[in-house]
């Protein structure tokens, strides 16, 4: 009986990265999966996130350019149970002290169904931010939810300085449904 609560115990990691599954054709949902899986294992504490998330965002890359003013540009999907639900685009315009530019991942989760429908408007977001970038070094995030989404990111490559105020703009365009 212990060996068998023993191997269930061992086993529950591996069922909770397969949460779901990508479309093997498609290039942005292959990407996604792996960084999904690379946040659980690089960054422990977006775990509650995934477990307790109503849905969630994946934007693969994201690149980002500033000197003075910049901006940033990413595609990912929209994750919802156990399957993609639809595309998302991401453009920031920063303004600022700010010089560099970096590649990053990001997630953005949904605590209820309330924010992912807030997030599917699109309406343009204000915010402020700062932070430094060297090399691959870096991961950075809501430490909770604010307003029912929470924000993790991942550095992938770069170097950058900032101190800045920005704008972002999300757009969403749910998949077709095949019959």
């Amino acid at each position: 009986m212990k060996l068998i609560a023993i191997v269930c115990i061992a086993a529950l990691p591996a069922i909770a990265i397969a949460d779901w599954n990508a479309d093997p054709t498609d290039k942005v949902q292959v990407k996604a999966s792996a960084v999904a899986e690379a946040f659980r294992e690089n960054v422990p504490r977006t775990e509650p996130f995934f477990a307790q998330a109503y849905a969630y965002a994946i934007y693969p890359s994201v690149t980002r350019v500033g000197f003075g003013f910049g901006g940033a540009y990413g595609k990912g999907v929209v994750v919802t149970g156990d399957s993609v639900a639809g595309r998302t685009r991401y453009w920031q315009f920063t303004s600022g002290i700010q010089a560099g530019a970096k590649s990053f991942s990001m997630i953005i989760f949904f605590r209820d169904k309330e924010a992912l429908e807030y997030f599917q408007l699109g309406k343009t977001q204000f915010m402020g931010q700062s932070g430094i970038a060297v090399g691959t070094k870096g991961a950075a995030g809501t430490p909770g939810y604010n307003d029912g989404v929470a924000v993790v990111t991942m550095t992938r490559l770069g170097l950058m300085g900032e101190f800045t105020v920005s704008g972002a703009k999300f757009s969403y365009e749910p998949l077709a449904i095949s019959d």
